[in-house]
């Protein structure tokens, strides 16, 4: 099955892959070859497949997370959709490798959360899907900072 990650600017990449598990709205699902056609709603969180081919070189140059033979990114929001051979991810933002530090991250998300009280107080009901949002993208880039270290 091949796997297609595209963000608004580019195609990140293509990849044969065994088998994907994406966060959706509808809850985490795992898609293999052969998969009916689905179309969804893609939520912020971690993305995780498992490629054909082990591409060292590839691995090691984009720095993925690969832990028991799959490799885990943190996705933001957008759609997938699912063929018999090929799915498409279309995602607005990704994430191999979080930059900052936990401690950093834990730090952004505590006063991101803290942003939302202030916001659900003045009822701005879009800013607050999207601080939900941008919530769920943190706390998956923390959970994958975490992976790599062997926390979670």
């Amino acid at each position: 099955m091949l796997l297609t990650l595209v963000s608004p600017q580019e195609t990140i990449f293509e990849w044969e892959v065994e088998k994907v598990t994406i966060p959706t709205e509808i809850g985490i699902i795992t898609v293999l070859p052969h998969h009916a056609p689905l179309w969804s709603i893609v939520k912020p969180g971690i993305l995780s497949f498992v490629p054909k081919e082990k591409k060292e070189n590839l691995l090691k140059k984009a720095d993925f997370l690969f832990q028991d033979d799959q490799i885990h990114l943190s996705i933001w929001w957008w759609t997938v959709y699912v063929d018999w051979t090929d799915l498409v991810v279309l995602v607005y933002d990704i994430t191999a490798n979080p930059e900052s530090d936990e401690e950093n991250l834990e730090a952004m998300k505590k006063e991101l959360e803290k942003n939302i009280q202030e916001t659900r107080l003045r009822w701005d009901i879009e800013s607050i899907e999207k601080s939900y949002l941008a919530l769920q993208k943190l706390t998956a880039d923390l959970r994958l900072k975490k992976m790599r270290h062997g926390k979670y």
